[in-house]
């Protein structure tokens, strides 16, 4: 059984860091993971989760995070080119 979709989305400091460093908002990589995780990869790397947001934006985060099936974890972010 899959866990259900996230509905609360939670920052690794690192991940903060990065959105702030690209000057992206907080509010845009909420809503793309909440609007968009049906359309998540497998990462095979510090995430469980890869989501491509809006041709721009790549998303790495967690889910379910830590045991809550309702939360999610940004883990890292980066601009695609």
């Amino acid at each position: 059984m899959t866990a259900p979709k996230p509905q609360i989305v939670a920052w690794s400091d690192h991940a903060r860091a990065k959105a702030e460093l690209l000057g992206i908002a907080g509010a845009e990589v909420e809503d793309a993971i909440l609007a968009g995780h049906s359309r998540r990869t497998r990462n095979a790397h510090s995430a469980d989760w890869l989501l491509k947001a809006g041709g721009r934006l790549a998303i790495a985060y967690n889910h379910p995070d830590r045991g809550d099936e309702l939360g999610a974890r940004v883990v890292t972010l980066w601009r695609q080119g």
